[in-house]
């Protein structure tokens, strides 16, 4: 990955609060809609709405996110060229966490998108796909870019059967060994043409802890690593896509993350794997100390964030 030293990121926050609020204690706030529309406005005037790249994530509200609609056609009228990467932060394993008021906005904005990266209970809000197979991943997919033409879509992570991965030639190693699949898809005709896709798929270990912010950091680098819009005969060249290599530097960095984070959890637990796993029914100390020990650790993994190691290769879908 190539740093260039002119590039700067502008990070405007729709909250500010003191840390996950999965803690249990938190305190902060929200800002509503005329406070974003305020700090929107004010770049703009400043003509500081240049941004090449934007990538949106949990917004708390439907007047918030619509300022945010708003503010994504101001940059795409400033800049048509405008990478825009959107994660609809929604809920997971099903169960809603904002308010639903959100989910026509966040289906008016998928057109807006050059990717979305949803988890698959989100990808199921958004198409209406009840997601259990390969088969109802892969309509999915297709969903996306039928309903929505958004070019590109990654949904994160899917658990499905052993038996489906099979199919795809991926083998689980031992039964108490779990994968997550990633899928992603890429639009390949114009509107006038019939659909063309070109779709992948990405399996890896599913770790027994829980480790919260995985899907933000997804998100940051798949912006981060996304494929120019205009080929250069130096991008590297994959065998499915484009989106399948970002994807696949995306898990790679991940994996490093996570790596880093485990071994110093445990360090931190003094070897008992026990004490890092989330429990049914846990009070609210046992949380607290359990996230403590979790948190990632992103600054301590610059190495696998600028080169990470692939280990795990897309497949075609």
């Amino acid at each position: 990955m190539t740093v260039l030293a002119d590039k700067r990121v502008l990070s405007v926050q729709s909250h500010v609060v003191s840390g996950f609020v999965g803690y249990g204690r938190w305190g902060g706030s929200k800002f509503d809609a005329a406070h974003l529309e305020d700090v929107f406005s004010a770049l703009d005037a400043n003509g500081l709405l240049r941004q090449s790249h934007l990538l949106t994530g949990y917004v708390p509200g439907a007047d918030a996110l619509s300022v945010v609609a708003r503010t994504v056609d101001r940059l795409r009228a400033i800049n048509p060229n405008l990478v825009y990467v959107l994660d609809p932060v929604m809920g997971d394993d099903g169960r809603i966490y904002v308010s639903e008021s959100v989910i026509p906005i966040y289906k008016s904005l998928m057109p807006k998108a050059t990717c979305a990266t949803p988890n698959y209970f989100e990808a199921e809000l958004l198409t209406d796909v009840k997601i259990l197979d390969l088969a109802s991943l892969r309509l999915a997919l297709r969903t996306f870019h039928e309903r929505y033409r958004i070019p590109n879509v990654v949904i994160s992570a899917v658990s499905l059967p052993a038996s489906e991965l099979a199919q795809l030639g991926i083998t689980v190693v031992s039964p108490t060994s779990r994968l997550l699949f990633c899928a992603g898809s890429t639009l390949l005709s114009s509107p006038s043409e019939p659909l063309k896709t070109v779709s992948f798929g990405i399996a890896f270990p599913e770790l027994a802890e829980h480790y919260e912010g995985v899907g933000d950091v997804f998100s940051s680098l798949i912006l981060a690593r996304f494929p120019s819009l205009v080929p250069s005969p130096t991008d590297p060249v994959h065998p499915i896509s484009p989106l399948a290599n970002t994807a696949e530097m995306a898990i790679g960095t991940l994996q490093g993350v996570l790596e880093h984070t485990r071994a110093h959890a445990l360090k931190l637990a003094k070897g008992r794997p026990d004490l890092i796993m989330m429990k049914e029914g846990e009070g609210v100390e046992e949380r607290v100390r359990r996230l403590r020990m979790v948190e990632l650790r992103l600054v301590q993994s610059q190495k696998e964030i600028l080169n990470p190691e692939i280990r795990y290769r897309a497949v075609m879908l």
